[in-house]
């Protein structure tokens, strides 16, 4: 969301964003929000539009929580990778 606002449609509704990511990142942004409003829409019998909000947001939180999971995870094997790597060196550089 660079310096100049662009205007997005989340749920029927238009909202006009200006942040620091770029403004395909934000266009990206809103059109992923709005689709996972659509998908919990779809999924819940409710026409509360403020419970369709939340659940949209804790669905969103939960991946978000998943993600970082999987990067701590990953970044742990790299570590991991990293210390061998420098074990074996470490070792190599006896032997010369």
């Amino acid at each position: 969301m660079g310096s100049e606002s662009i205007r997005v449609m989340i749920f029927g509704t238009e909202y006009s964003i200006k942040g620091d990511a770029d403004t395909e990142t934000t266009r990206l942004v809103a059109q992923y929000v709005n689709s996972k409003i659509a998908e919990i829409q779809e999924m819940t019998a409710s026409r509360d539009n403020m419970k369709i909000a939340v659940l949209s947001a804790l669905n969103i939180a939960g991946e978000l929580f998943e993600t970082k999971a999987k990067y701590e995870e990953e970044l742990k094997k790299v570590q991991q990778c990293q210390d061998k790597i420098k074990s074996l060196n470490n070792k190599i550089e006896t032997f010369c």
